[in-house]
């Protein structure tokens, strides 16, 4: 019975939608109605998304670091595939994760706020 379930495993997968990243079930929102979405990239490529709480912070989890050191924040752009340039790109310049997150594998306290070098703010 056992052997059933891991033949099925990569199946259920897959019409789960685990197999893809994004919001099963979400709607696409109108381009550029959300401008405090940040995109964190490691050599130019996506990595984690962040929310912009002020002009040089982000929050994001912590596991974002995992193999993408350092970060690079970009806001502005709506969508990523695309290649869709965005109104700024700043490096990060301080990496403050929970004090009680352990590591990159760990699910509680998956928090980190990020400080740009500049502001975010896209004019």
């Amino acid at each position: 019975m056992m052997y059933r379930f891991f033949i099925l495993l990569p199946h259920l997968l897959s019409c789960t939608g685990a197999s893809e990243s994004g919001i099963v079930g979400g709607n696409v929102a109108k381009p550029h109605s959300r401008p405090y979405m940040v995109s964190l990239q490691h050599r130019g490529h996506h990595v984690c998304g962040g929310m912009l709480i002020h002009e040089y912070f982000v929050l994001t989890a912590a596991h974002c670091l995992k193999n993408a050191y350092p970060l690079t924040a970009a806001l502005g752009a709506h969508n990523l595939k695309k290649k869709e340039k965005s109104c700024q790109k700043i490096q990060v310049a301080h990496y403050h994760t929970h004090p009680l997150h352990q590591n990159i594998t760990q699910n509680s306290y998956d928090i980190m706020l990020l400080k740009v070098k500049t502001n975010l703010f896209c004019s």
